[in-house]
């Protein structure tokens, strides 16, 4: 099968994976550093480590970050 459009055909790869992510409660973690700089100008984002267990101890109400949301 010829690739005619390997940029699409990559978008549409990206845009999956990050489907099957939220499906599994994991939100994508360039869309979150994305965030931040928008919002909080000067905050360093999460590590990509400590944002998954971030989200994590959110989903399962761990600790302090139990219903955690910044804006």
């Amino acid at each position: 099968m010829p690739v005619c459009c390997p940029q699409g055909l990559k978008n549409f790869g990206r845009t999956l994976s990050q489907t099957a992510a939220l499906m599994c409660g994991q939100p994508d973690y360039e869309a979150y550093v994305a965030h931040v700089a928008r919002t909080h100008p000067g905050q360093p984002p999460m590590t990509r480590t400590e944002f998954f267990r971030n989200r994590e101890d959110r989903r399962f109400g761990v600790g302090n970050n139990a219903g955690f949301r910044c804006c």
